[in-house]
């Protein structure tokens, strides 16, 4: 045992000698310097025990950020802060249900309503792509491998405050197998299983890279794992993020997002029309959509949709349980009406929901 143990510590310092690879190369340091400036603080809507924070990764240039779907995003003044501090106003452009990733956009800077200057972000496309998502394939990560996730745990950072730093070492890639409270996580998909304590409100979203400077996930929402009862600390790989990414974006040489009618071809894992309605997921997927919560000035508070309706159907289809609303929900495009039959207490009626029917403010 005695002799194992010594040819254990030689290697290491042999390999400390040699500089310790990435470690002894500055890795860290290469590590840091690309995840901060390509992080987001977000800050939105607060609901309940949601908290109204949270973190982005910027993947393109001209604004466009990648983060977990989360209430705050539901937010009418949607607030995206960069690294040295400047203030975005930001805006929802669509997110999958399944994944529970969402893709928003910084349209101006806040103060003085100027244009979106260039920014630093992450490639994440592969050489198929067309610019500027194509310059780059998929990083290679291997378990022992450390990584650094930068992100806005607990809200401490609001303006150029540096976000918070976090490293560890990634284990494996497998299966999520995890819930929400007592309800079931929508994703079973592969995630990077990593030791770096990134399972804290605020934290999903944030950007997570190899010494080398590359993204390799996007850190998931807060989950409970249904092997170990525990937080889950993990992100969602890179190849998931490209592939929720080219759904929602119309490739061309400025890499434009998807907008108005194409929107509606995205498929059942996108919400396309934002009528304004929350729907209570307190329970299991089989439960009848009840209204939890409708936006004030949205196009559904102004088609007289209320809290604790039940939505019998969504445009002529039955929609018995969540499952059938999402998928209903999930078809129609942003620039069509929505015609909902509602139960309310002894009561059904019929609301058609106008899209773009947001209440102006003064």
């Amino acid at each position: 045992m005695i002799w194992w143990r010594g040819t254990i510590f030689l290697a290491l310092v042999s390999w400390l000698a040699w500089g310790g690879g990435a470690l002894g190369q500055g890795g860290f340091e290469r590590a840091i310097s690309s995840a901060l400036p390509r992080s987001v603080k977000l800050y939105g809507l607060k609901v309940g025990q949601q908290v109204g924070y949270g973190t982005g990764t910027i993947v393109s240039a001209d604004g466009h950020v990648i983060t977990v779907y989360t209430l705050l995003l539901e937010s009418n003044k949607l607030r995206v802060v960069t690294a040295d501090g400047t203030r975005y106003h930001g805006k929802l452009v669509t997110f999958d249900r399944e994944k529970q990733l969402a893709l928003i956009r910084m349209t101006t800077v806040m103060e003085g309503d100027s244009a979106v200057g260039a920014l630093p972000f992450f490639d994440i496309g592969c050489a198929e792509g067309a610019p500027p998502y194509g310059a780059s394939c998929e990083p290679e990560l291997l378990p022992g491998d450390w990584v650094v996730a930068a992100g806005n745990p607990f809200k401490i950072a609001e303006g150029a405050e540096p976000a918070s730093v976090a490293h560890g070492v990634y284990s494996a890639r497998t299966r999520l197998d995890a819930r929400r409270k007592v309800k079931e996580f929508s994703y079973h998909g592969d995630v990077l299983v990593i030791d770096a304590v990134t399972s804290n409100p605020g934290a999903p979203g944030s950007p997570l890279v190899n010494l080398d400077g590359e993204l390799v996930g996007v850190i998931g929402r807060l989950v409970v794992s249904n092997l170990t009862h525990t937080k889950f600390n993990y992100a969602i790989p890179r190849d998931v993020l490209r592939s929720f990414l080219l759904k929602a974006l119309k490739l061309g040489d400025a890499g434009a997002i998807v907008e108005g009618e194409a929107r509606s071809k995205l498929g059942s894992d996108f919400s396309a029309v934002d009528a304004g309605i929350r729907i209570a997921r307190t329970g299991y997927m089989r439960l009848p959509p009840f209204v939890e919560r409708v936006r004030r000035g949205s196009p559904a508070a102004k088609a007289g949709v209320r809290r604790d309706d039940l939505i019998l159907s969504v445009n002529g289809h039955s929609v018995p349980d969540l499952v059938s609303y999402d998928k209903r929900m999930g078809r129609i495009g942003s620039d069509e009406p929505v015609d909902l039959v509602i139960q309310r207490k002894k009561r059904v009626i019929t609301v058609r929901i106008l899209p773009g029917d947001e209440a102006k403010k003064p």
